[in-house]
């Protein structure tokens, strides 16, 4: 299947203007984040209170979030369990402050505001600091281990450290952009966004090895031609694979961020401003990086040869 018969895009000179576009989305995510003081963060990682409410019937999630926003925003709401037992899960983050109290204050709202559908039965776990620190550091590390063994085996693969650096750095971009999109819009970073993350890091990483393939097999039949050029024909020729791959995902995911629900919200919005970074990061990011490194290898040839 061909959508792009023989493109020609002369995607080189556009280079500039996305890497400065980049920068200034990295730039205003960063001065978001820190004008709000930090990021939001779920009750996985800042501590909070994490309830499970039973109810005489089916519950409505709507309902129970409008009821639960009175007293506390931002709550995380989903069924629970069978569906025949008609349980809600209800999460709360917070730092400071009297937990079970407000855990009390939740289960007066929902008696309040609901009153049609009373809870008969609840568990509440508070969810301590401590736990919330430890998530956080393995958030990290496994975000930074992910995108080392990822830099080694593009290295070995391609046989180049530029290239294996490239693609690591155009991944580390998407994750910033993504991250800087989600503090703006004010989302929590929760679990589910750190699977988005650490799931966009991959696809994004693959979805460059696809062009550098190309790229590598047109370096052998090409070897005089600028590695520049080459590059660019290595990214119209797989122009279309990146179209029909991207869009379809990229619709997946748009569904799921329109139809999918409020738990899956932040999940969804990840991956939809992910898919779309990472699609332009590869062309107008890790390719260019590539290009710049190898030009440098090659200007210090010559020097390097001649010292020998």
């Amino acid at each position: 299947m061909e959508i792009l018969k023989n493109p020609n895009f002369d995607f080189r000179s556009k280079n500039k203007i996305f890497i400065t576009l980049s920068a200034l989305f990295i730039a205003g995510g960063l001065a978001t984040i820190v004008h709000q003081g930090g990021l939001r963060t779920g009750v996985e990682f800042s501590g909070g209170i994490q309830m499970v409410a039973q109810f005489t019937k089916p519950a409505e999630v709507e309902r129970v979030r409008s009821a639960v926003d009175k007293e506390a925003r931002g709550a995380v709401i989903q069924t629970y369990g069978e569906a025949g037992k008609n349980q809600v899960l209800i999460r709360l983050a917070g730092h400071e402050g009297d937990l079970s109290g407000e855990a009390k204050r939740v289960l007066e709202s929902l008696a309040a505001n609901y009153a049609d559908n009373k809870v008969v039965e609840h568990s509440t776990e508070i969810v301590g600091p401590i736990v919330g620190k430890d998530l956080t550091q393995k958030a990290v590390q496994l975000t930074c281990w992910g995108l080392l063994f990822q830099l080694i085996y593009i290295w070995i693969r391609f046989k180049g450290v530029g290239w294996g650096t490239s693609a690591s750095l155009a991944a580390l971009h998407d994750v910033l952009i993504c991250v800087g999109f989600l503090a703006y819009f004010n989302y929590e970073i929760t679990l589910n966004v750190i699977a988005a993350l650490l799931t966009l890091v991959g696809y994004s990483v693959n979805d460059t090895i696809v062009i550098f393939d190309r790229a590598r097999e047109n370096l052998r039949q090409r070897r005089k031609d600028p590695i520049g050029k080459v590059l660019n024909d290595s990214i119209n020729q797989t122009l279309t694979r990146t179209v029909i791959s991207n869009g379809t995902t990229l619709l997946s995911v748009l569904g799921l961020y329109l139809f999918g629900g409020e738990v899956l919200r932040s999940f969804s919005f990840t991956m939809v401003i992910g898919i779309l970074v990472g699609t332009y990061s590869t062309i107008f990011i890790a390719t260019p990086l590539v290009v710049w490194w190898e030009e440098r290898a090659a200007k210090g040839t010559p020097a390097a040869k001649a010292a020998l």
